[in-house]
Formats: structure tokens, sequence, C-alpha cells
């Protein structure tokens, strides 16, 4: 069968573009080599899709306007700099457009006399150019991979735009969401290497616009470059800074440091520089090590936009807006852990738990009862007072009782109460219990699974006939609440068992919450540091790198009350300079002590001292996860000498 790669090695590079073309899409074969990658994932992706290949249809101009509307801050940043270019482009037969990020052409600058009206109409504000609506194409494909990307002639998807030429840059924020699109169009001989340079050196322009626009507060701003006469430029390199940690970036960030945003997010920002000497509002800093490239000179002049507690930078009074990421968490519950009571886990913003928050709230409302499971720890009863609080029932009491911690012959008693004289030690006026005690709101029972199996009936017939009778005989009273349970059991099983009621656990199965273990988060660790800011940065303290590291990586089997508890303890511990260090962790928490003796235990016996300081440090690395200060303190030794080992091949 001919294939793309049995394809004549001299043929031009328009010849072997069709021919892909007419293998590609007649007979169904990979592209190969003979399109760029980005255009052959795209015309993939088109596949599947199907998009319409009619001519454009612009948006009405009322939608169109709003649309504008929708994105006034990105227009007012980009305006500027699509007339410049625009301008530049003059000899070029092109035309600059900004698209939002859909795809939707909102503006459009230069002249289109050159082009057919097919291709005005197509190249005008108004019109979709996503990959869905228009095929592989150079705004919709770098909206899609979020990067940069020159479509020209037929490698576009539809036939129709094989006449035109685009190369389009994405306009990034600095948490890398994309804000929108910067795009050159126009004949496809126009579409010089110059052309690229100058769309990508525009959107830079506009993305630092934007970047020094974004107010929120609590971040600071990291400007360093390696020649001062850069800072303020759009070449300069941007760190946002929340409590000493790096919350976003600057391309030209990510390109000094040599890491992607996800792997510089959340890290602390004194890992990566060493300050040096400085003066007057700029500060010397230096790559850290494990950062620095062979060969390259890594002192930078840097200035902060506010001045984190966590890095000694000279700061200095400057008229620019400080720019932010916006929090993680929303404002509802935005610094909520800081207001737990002291063990009590944490209420974190988390947009699965809003979902079954807003469930639980129906059916509660409906008063049908809400069954919440999870390890201990995880915040079963903080779950349950948010849903008192957001319930028909706010206004009523919220009544809690945890079957487990209440003796069996009294648990009975404090839930239905009890008629003076019903049995040794009673109060003399009787007590009405806590059934009662919740009328019109919210009655919890925490650890329901440790109910005794008789008071399990008692409870089911209260649930059924809304009527509670105290011990000791008395009259009957009608209850009105809605009953929110919580275990850590299995209660299926039990009923399996005969260890649980089964008619109670089908009363209460009905809607069930089922809250994850902390280790089991996805974004677990943005959700711990989220935490320590509240706990222990907003107080004036500070983490130091391998404290941080040991807190993110440890498993946490008690879940958010044992790392609320183990904050507070640091808090209280913490000394008089407000560093929290890696030994004032729990021994627990302290770095692979027990993996590293395992290591050592049954490593085989070292030929001669080389071989046995290189199989320490490897075993050290090993057991710290790569992470080259926590391996050193471990060891006892400097981080320089794990530099000095960790490049050599063993």
């Amino acid at each position: 069968m001919h294939t793309l790669r049995d394809s004549d090695p001299g043929a031009s590079s328009a010849d072997q573009l069709q021919l892909a073309r007419r293998l590609f899409f007649e007979r169904g074969d990979d592209p190969g080599t003979l399109v760029p990658e980005p255009i052959a994932r795209s015309w993939k992706r088109c596949i599947a899709a199907t998009p319409q290949p009619g001519p454009a249809e612009p948006l009405p101009d009322a939608a169109l306007f709003s649309r504008r509307d929708a994105q006034g801050r990105l227009r007012h940043h980009a305006l500027p700099e699509l007339e410049a270019l625009a301008e530049a482009l003059v000899p070029s037969r092109v035309i600059v457009l900004l698209a939002d990020p859909e795809g939707m052409i909102l503006d459009a600058s230069g002249s289109d006399a050159f082009m057919t009206k097919a291709q005005r109409v197509a190249l005008m504000p108004g019109v979709d150019w996503s990959e869905r609506s228009r095929g592989t194409n150079a705004i919709g494909t770098a909206l899609t991979d979020g990067s940069a990307i020159t479509v020209v002639g037929p490698q576009h998807y539809l036939e129709r735009n094989a006449a035109i030429g685009c190369t389009a840059t994405p306009l990034l924020a600095p948490d890398g969401s994309v804000m929108g699109v910067l795009d050159v169009s126009g004949d496809p001989r126009c579409i010089q290497a110059h052309t690229v340079g100058l769309v990508r050196m525009a959107g830079q322009m506009i993305e630092h616009r934007m970047a020094l626009d974004l107010r929120t507060p609590g971040t600071e701003l990291l400007r360093f470059a390696h020649d001062s006469a850069l800072l303020g430029s759009h070449r300069e390199a941007l760190l946002w800074v929340r409590d000493g940690i790096v919350v976003g970036a600057n391309r030209a960030a990510l390109r000094v440091l040599g890491m992607t945003l996800h792997q510089l997010r959340d890290r602390y920002v004194d890992d990566l520089f060493a300050s040096l000497p400085g003066s007057g509002d700029a500060s010397g800093l230096q790559l850290r090590p494990h950062l620095m490239q062979p060969g390259r000179s890594t002192s930078w002049s840097a200035r902060w936009v506010g001045a984190p507690a966590a890095m000694a930078l000279a700061a200095a009074p400057t008229a620019q807006p400080v720019p932010t990421i916006p929090a993680t968490a929303s404002p509802a519950n935005a610094g909520s852990a800081s207001r737990c009571a002291p063990g009590t886990p944490p209420v974190i913003g988390d947009a699965l738990r809003d979902a079954q928050l807003a469930r639980a709230v129906r059916v509660l409302d409906a008063n049908i009862p809400v069954l919440v499971t999870g390890e201990s720890g995880v915040g079963k009863e903080v779950f349950a007072r948010q849903l008192h609080r957001a319930s028909v029932r706010a206004d009523g009491p919220f009544v809690a009782i945890n079957c487990a911690s209440v003796p069996e012959g009294l648990i009975e008693a404090e839930l239905f109460g009890y008629e003076e004289g019903a049995f040794t030690g009673a109060r003399r006026r009787g007590q009405a219990g806590l059934v009662r005690e919740a009328e019109g709101g919210v009655l919890f029972l925490d650890e329901i699974g440790d109910m005794p199996l008789a008071l399990q009936a008692r409870l089911l017939r209260v649930l059924q006939d809304r009527e509670v009778k105290p011990l000791g005989g008395g009259r009957a009273q009608t209850v009105d609440f809605a009953l929110v349970c919580a275990t850590h059991r299995k209660l299926g099983a039990m009923a399996a068992e005969g260890a649980f009621r089964a008619d109670l656990y089908y009363r209460l199965q009905h809607f069930t919450v089922e809250l994850p273990a902390l280790r089991a988060l996805p974004d677990r660790h943005a959700r711990i540091d989220e935490l320590l800011r509240d706990l222990l940065l907003r107080r004036g303290l500070r983490l130091s790198p391998e404290a941080r590291d040991a807190l993110l990586a440890h498993d946490w089997p008690g879940n958010w009350r044992q790392l609320v508890a183990v904050c507070q303890t640091l808090a209280a511990l913490a000394g008089p300079q407000g560093r929290i260090d890696l030994g004032d962790l729990p021994e627990e928490l302290r770095c692979g002590r027990v993996a590293a003796d395992d290591v050592a235990v049954h490593a085989p016996p070292p030929a001669d001292l080389r071989s046995l300081t290189d199989a320490a440090i490897d075993a050290a690395l090993h057991s710290c996860g790569g992470n080259i200060s926590r391996a050193a303190r471990l060891l006892g030794v400097h981080r320089s000498t794990l530099y000095r080992h960790t490049p050599r091949a063993r």
C-alpha cells in the first residue's frame, strides 16, 4: 500500500502537502512527517468534530456588540497593539484580527482590499473561527493547543480556506488560562518569518499590559530580568506570589526557569532563588543550583511590587498596580479554615463538595434523611452543619450527638428523654431529650453505626410515627425535625451481617454523601497549601521548603482533623522568628527515616568508599522523592555535596 512515508523525498513541499491531504482524507492514513505535528493532531480532531464546510455567517450586530462588551478588558489592552501591528504590516497583504477565548473574531484592523468577497466575509468581526466550526486554522488551533501556530494554504482542514494563510498566538493569563487570540491572516505568501515574529511580540505586549492590570489583595509581583533595563518591558520575567508561594507566571519566567506552569505553581519562591545583596529598589537574585544552565550567568536584577515576608529582598514604592491570580477558594469559603475551632476539620471550597451540598439540601428540605459517610476526620459534622445552615431549617436548632461517645446505658435517655424518677440519678423534673430539642431544626447522629440495636428500633419508630415517648412513661410528643446521620462504617455490610438493623439502614440509605479522604483528593496539594496559608502563613509564620514538602507528602490517615491539629501545634511551638523547619514536625512526618534505614539494611555491601557514598546518596534521594534539600538534611551534609554527586552517571 502506498503510505505517506513512501512519498518521494525530492518532491516539493506543496506536492507533499497535497499528497498528505489526498491520502489522509481519502484513505484515512496518518499524515506522518509530511505536515507539522500540530497540524496532524488538528486534522485528526476535526474528523471527529466534522466542522461545517459552508460559507461563514457573521453574528448579527446586537450579538456581536454583546460579545465585545463581555471582552471589554481584553479589547481595552489589545486594540492599541492591534492597530500598531496592522500599521507595521501595511506593505503585506494581511489583516490583523482579535478573537475571544471561544474563537469569535471581535475586531479587525488593516486593509482587506486584496481579498475576495468570500474572504472578506470570512475574516470580518462576528465570524466563529473555532476548530469545531472552521476546522484547522490558526485561531481555532492556537486556542485548542494553547500555543502559537501558523497554518498556510492547504494545511487548513476545509478546502474553502486553502487560499488563506494565517499565524496566531494565544493570549495567556498568569494562571495559564487563555484570554483571547491575536491573529494575522491573508495571502499565504505573505505569512513570512518576520510576520510570525511580529505577531508573537505583539501578543507578549498584550499579555504584559493585561497582567499588570490584574488586582487582588494579598498577592505580590516579582519582576526580574538579566538586564535591569528590561524591567518594566514586555520581556521581563514575572512571578505572582501569595504567602511566599508561586501562583502564576508569564512566559518569560517559564522560559528562564525551564519549567512548565504546572511544575512551577505552588512552589516556594525562595526555593527557586537565592537573594544577593542589593541596593535601592532592586535586589540581585541568583537561580538555585538545580535551575542553573551550564555556561549561563545566573545573576538577575529584580524588583518586588509589594514585599512578601517569605523572601528578604529590598522593596521599593511603585506606581504599578499589584497583579494577582484569583484565589482558589470561593468567596463564601475563603479563609474558612482559620475560623474553625481547634481540632475541627476545615471547610475549603471545592466544586464537588458544593455540588454534593446543593443536592443534600434539596433532599433534607423534602424531609428525607441524609447519610454522610467517610473516614474519621474528613469533615462529616462540618458538612452536616453546612447542610443545616443552607436548609429551610436554618433558623431552627442543630442538635448533635456522637453515638459512640455516650455510654450505652445512657444514650436512650439522652435521645428520647425521661420522666421524673425514671431511673436512679434522674433529674427531678426529667429531661426532654435531644430529639425534642431538635424541634424545627436538624438532629445530627454522628457514628450511627455504633448505636445499639435496641435503640435503632426506637429510632426507626420515631422516624415512622414522628412521635417520641420519654422513658418512664408519659404521653407521646409529636416531633418535627430533619435527620442527618454520619458514619465511617460500611452500614450495608453491617446490615447484611445483622450488626445493624436492615430496616433502619434502608430508611437511611436513600441519599448518601461520601466525603473522600484527604489523600484521595486529586488536588490535595493545593488544598493542603490553602489550609497552611490560613492556619500558619496568615499568622506571620513561615514554613521552610523542606517542612512544606513533608506536610504535602504525608498520607494524613486522620485527614483534615489530623492536619489541623498538627498545624495548630506547630503554630503554638513556633519560635520568636516564626520559622517552622523540618525538625519541628512530628517524627512520623519527617522525611523517610524508616525508608532510608530499610534501604541501608537490605542494600548489598559496597566494594569501596565511593560506592558506599553513592549508595547512601541514592538511598536518601530515593526515600525523599528526589528532593535534594530533604536528602541533604537526612544525611546531615550540605546540599552542595549532593549537587556534586547527582550529575554523575552511576
